[in-house]
């Protein structure tokens, strides 16, 4: 009998108990699977007290600079012998002086002029004098011969004188009256002869004047301390009016205008204003420099130079107003006092002009702020933000937010959290709220 079909059954019996034990259903053991826990950094939210920062970049230029410009002609006579470009110059310093012997002359035929117009004045008035007085005379003359007309005339009405006796006595009356006249009209133009040497008077001393005022011009003094950025002249050469001198630039302060862009400023100021306006209150870009300094906001003046930085306390002093076309920068201008005064102890060299520095603006500390990092914020589908946070169970939820300035790599909360929160950095994949968090403060990740 042949057996070997029947070889083939044990394997397939073997293979269908495989199969039915593999699709047998495990016994229900009445119990779910484990949840697991996945694992989050995670940091407490608590206030704290932060400051806001911001930083632009500009040249110190000195405070003021004055040109000096000829105002007369001449030839240089004197030159200070500190007068190089980079030298010091104390105010009140005589810099320049220019030739003022044709200014002398000027002044001294000016001075004989007016010599000659006082003895033309005493001699009108010794006319005025002389012929008031001889008027007094004339008019007695001239009384007494209307008198004697008046006689001859009654006589002449009596018959006993003639016609051509009353004639001449006529004429005689008339001709004194006629002179009576004329020195009558002759101190009536007295008063006018006056005013015109007067006038010439006046024209004589304002020649002095304008000779004694450049003579004064002629002398080129420093108004004030400051380092000579600019020396076109010497000793000697002819300059004319109008010629550029000389230029100083005052070493009392230095200004700098800082470039920073409103990115960086807004927040800031924004920072710094929280709390210090009124509702109502207007804001006038005038009052700009009052409202940071009245929030609280600081310059400071830094270079870095030597493997070591040197800064310079600084003064708010005003803002540009408007925006800088290629950059869009916004000019806030500082001023520092004594810049060219080297601080040892502190290792601070002076701050000379055309150095380029940075400016960093700093609010006052505000406590009791609520600051995230910048990536733990998220954003829903309509843009709306919130963070993710962990409950008393440890376990995923959603808190929503409303993000204020922007600080750096942190980010102000201005509302939905108060403290205490714990905050989740490390975004789980997939975020599923209500799963279960294993949390990870950022001590105990730094120290791993």
């Amino acid at each position: 009998m042949n057996l070997r079909p029947l070889m083939i059954v044990p394997p397939i019996a073997i293979a269908i108990g495989v199969f039915i034990t593999m699709n047998r259903e495990a016994p229900d053991t009445g119990g779910a699977p484990e949840e697991r826990a996945v694992a989050v950094r995670v940091q407490t939210i608590e206030p704290t007290e932060v400051t806001g920062t911001a930083i632009g970049y500009g040249r110190a230029e000195a405070v003021r600079n004055w040109s000096a410009v000829a105002e007369v002609q001449g030839r240089i006579t004197f030159m200070h012998e500190g007068h190089a470009v980079g030298s010091i110059v104390d105010e009140g310093t005589v810099l320049i002086e220019i030739d003022t012997t044709d200014y002398e002359l000027a002044r001294k035929k000016a001075l004989a002029n007016i010599a000659a117009v006082e003895a033309q004045i005493a001699e009108l008035e010794q006319e005025e004098a002389n012929s008031v007085a001889m008027l007094e005379v004339e008019e007695r003359i001239l009384g007494v011969a209307e008198d004697e007309f008046d006689r001859i005339e009654s006589l002449v009405e009596r018959g006993a004188s003639s016609q051509s006796v009353l004639d001449g006595s006529r004429r005689a009356m008339l001709a004194q009256t006629v002179s009576v006249a004329s020195l009558r009209n002759a101190i009536s133009l007295f008063p006018s002869k006056r005013q015109s040497l007067e006038a010439t008077m006046s024209l004589r001393q304002s020649e002095i004047a304008e000779a004694e005022r450049s003579i004064e011009k002629a002398k080129i003094v420093a108004p004030f301390r400051g380092r000579v950025s600019e020396a076109n002249v010497e000793a000697g050469q002819y300059v004319r009016v109008g010629d550029r001198l000389m230029s100083v630039d005052d070493v009392s302060a230095v200004e700098i205008t800082a470039e920073v862009q409103p990115s960086e400023f807004g927040p800031m100021i924004s920072l710094a204003f929280k709390g210090e306006l009124e509702p109502d209150e207007n804001i006038d870009t005038s009052q700009a420099v009052t409202l940071l300094t009245r929030a609280g906001v600081t310059a400071e003046v830094a270079m870095a130079q030597s493997g070591f930085q040197a800064t310079w306390p600084a003064e708010l002093v005003r803002t540009r107003g408007t925006l800088d076309a290629d950059t869009g920068a916004l000019g806030v201008v500082v001023r520092v006092n004594d810049p060219l005064v080297s601080v040892r102890p502190i290792n601070r060299p002076p701050l000379n002009s055309g150095t380029f520095v940075a400016v960093r603006f700093t609010t006052g500390p505000r406590a009791g702020v609520i600051v995230i990092p910048r990536t733990a914020v998220r954003y829903d589908d309509h843009g709306v933000p919130f963070v993710y946070t962990a409950d008393n169970e440890n376990r995923l939820t959603v808190t929503r937010i409303k993000a204020g300035p922007v600080l750096g790599a942190d980010v102000v909360i201005q509302e939905g959290l108060s403290g205490g929160e714990t905050l989740v950095l490390s975004l789980p994949r997939p975020p599923v709220p209500g799963m279960k968090l294993a949390l990870i403060s950022q001590e105990d990740a730094q120290n791993d």
